[in-house]
């Protein structure tokens, strides 16, 4: 897992790959930190962009949380 500066968004990164979700790291010149993919990388799968600063932290780390919890695959 790449480091994220923001510890909230780090322990949610963490609580998508104990749920089978993948995480990779954008490139340095992105404005995003990576993406999140459910456990199933088809077409059909979920991903989420998880976002360098994001203006509400706490809020971005929830979203990534609800979107892990509410993914069926």
């Amino acid at each position: 897992m790449a480091e994220h500066p923001n510890k909230h968004i780090r322990e949610a990164i963490k609580y998508a790959e104990e749920n089978g979700w993948s995480f990779v790291k954008a490139s340095p010149r992105a404005h995003i930190h990576g993406v999140l993919y459910c456990p199933r990388r088809a077409r059909d799968g979920h991903r989420f962009n998880v976002h360098s600063t994001p203006r509400k932290p706490e809020a971005h780390a929830r979203d990534i949380r609800r979107q892990v919890d509410n993914c069926e695959h």
